[in-house]
């Protein structure tokens, strides 16, 4: 096992996958390490959909197309990584979940008020959890849009009174993924 510094300054998104599927005990175990993360008031506001079967990833992937382009195109000058990605969106047959095996939903109770808050925090402690395990993950928050459908997610098996919060993807990285640029942050100290 990584020590936890590594693990944090080594998780990438990975957006390439092996087919090999993650099994379902190494998703219960991110699962658990997720409902460790901080919550306001201790709510625990979270809920796990856990998306394993092909075709039902291939039609939310169409969906989350759909939904993304129209809010993308006014933005397409912006800069050359909306326009790339709108392109990525356009064009036919591709995945927004890099043909992961698995995608996992956290949906969050509209009653907790730091639900957002809490629901992230759990996203990160499962990214971290499956990258000291070696398995890739990335947040699809492209998804979104498509997933505010309240129908699409009755569909797809979510509580009442739930919302889309962090969709993730897991699976086995086909390679490295190199580190992204890092910006030094702006530190206001009040002393």
């Amino acid at each position: 096992m990584k020590d936890i510094i590594e693990v944090i300054k080594t998780r990438r998104s990975v957006r390439e996958y092996k087919e090999d599927q993650v099994p379902d005990k190494d998703i219960e175990f991110l699962i658990d390490c997720a409902r460790y993360a901080p919550s306001g008031f201790n709510m625990q506001p979270w809920s796990f959909l856990v998306i394993k079967n092909r075709d039902t990833l291939r039609k939310l992937s169409e969906s989350g197309k759909k939904s993304m382009i129209p809010l993308l195109e006014p933005f397409k000058d912006a800069s050359p990584k909306t326009k790339n990605f709108l392109l990525f969106l356009k064009t036919k047959g591709t995945d927004m979940f890099y043909n992961a095996p698995v995608l996992v939903i956290i949906l969050g109770n509209k009653a907790a008020v730091t639900v957002d808050f809490d629901c992230s925090m759990a996203a990160q402690n499962m990214m971290l959890a499956a990258h000291s395990r070696g398995i890739g993950s990335c947040w699809i928050g492209g998804l979104l849009p498509a997933l505010m459908n309240e129908e699409l997610l009755k569909e797809l098996g979510a509580p009442e009174g739930y919302k889309e919060v962090a969709p993730l993807i897991f699976g086995y990285p086909k390679g490295k993924t190199a580190l992204p640029e890092r910006s030094e942050p702006q530190v206001i100290w009040l002393k």
